[in-house]
């Protein structure tokens, strides 16, 4: 990385920020860190790969970029939108290593609200590499796992109390959880599908998971307040007649939703875990 690139750019190398992600990943752009606040709640910083440096339009990268529009994932291979010196070398959030980034830097209340935010551009060194499966260990008491990431044990433990006043604050709100399997294929040296195995997705997921929601919330807040042209993803209500047939399905099996003629998510919420206990 040419020492220019550093230049107007804040500096968090010393900031333990690790990258969580499967077993199987091989570019790494986005990770975390938080602390705790001197009166209560979180300081939550969500660093992403800074891309954007080394593409740049209208250059040959960008033209294709443009072209191929995303990375297609298949259960063996990738193929990358962009050059795997880029995606899996510079621009890939590698451990021990000086990478270039833009920050979101949010603040958390005690109760799970986002209560700030800002966001700058960084240059950062990933402090590990870490799995869901290992920061899943860790967090539940693997003693060989917290000697090896000693440094950081205390760093996770947060993140994890973080995610888990998320957690609770997003079921207030009326949020609804959806637990799924997926299935993971493993090959041979022939490429063959060799098994198939099942994944559970635990707290590591998740927690990365609202992380990435709170930047998100940061960003739309942000590009809303600048009135800035930016195409935002809503899921919108279901309409009278969805309602309508869903409560004839319902009531076909002994079931009600309960919120009248507009309920709202915490009625759905409701409802899921009464359906849950009733099967």
């Amino acid at each position: 990385m040419p020492e220019e690139a550093k230049v107007g750019r804040v500096d968090l190398r010393d900031l333990p920020l690790v990258t969580i992600d499967g077993e199987d990943a091989r570019d790494f752009d986005d990770a975390v860190y938080c602390e705790k606040k001197r009166g209560g709640g979180w300081r939550l910083w969500v660093a992403i790969a800074d891309v954007s440096y080394y593409v740049r339009p209208p250059t040959p990268l960008d033209r294709e970029a443009r072209n191929r529009g995303t990375s297609v994932y298949f259960p063996s291979q990738v193929i990358p939108m962009l050059p795997e010196v880029l995606s899996n070398g510079l621009c890939s959030l590698n451990p021990q290593v000086d990478r270039l980034c833009m920050v979101c830097e949010m603040t958390v209340s005690s109760k799970g609200r986002l209560t700030g935010y800002k966001f700058y551009e960084a240059v950062m060194s990933s402090h590990a590499r870490l799995t869901y499966t290992k920061v899943w260990h860790i967090l539940q008491g693997d003693q060989d796992l917290r000697e090896q990431y000693a440094p950081l044990v205390k760093h996770l433990e947060e993140l994890h109390n973080l995610y888990k006043v998320l957690d609770k604050a997003r079921e207030e709100r009326g949020g609804i959880s959806f637990e799924s399997e997926e299935a993971k294929f493993i090959f041979n040296a022939e490429r063959r599908i060799e098994r198939i195995e099942q994944t559970q997705r635990n707290d590591a997921h998740k927690l990365i998971e609202e992380c990435m929601i709170l930047a998100n919330i940061s960003a739309a807040r942000f590009v809303e307040k600048a009135k800035e042209p930016a195409l935002f993803r809503i899921h919108d209500k279901p309409s009278t007649e969805a309602i309508t047939s869903f409560r004839s399905v319902l009531a076909e099996l002994g079931l009600e939703l309960p919120g009248g003629n507009k309920p709202e998510p915490r009625d759905y919420a409701e409802f899921t875990g009464i359906g849950c206990r009733s099967s």
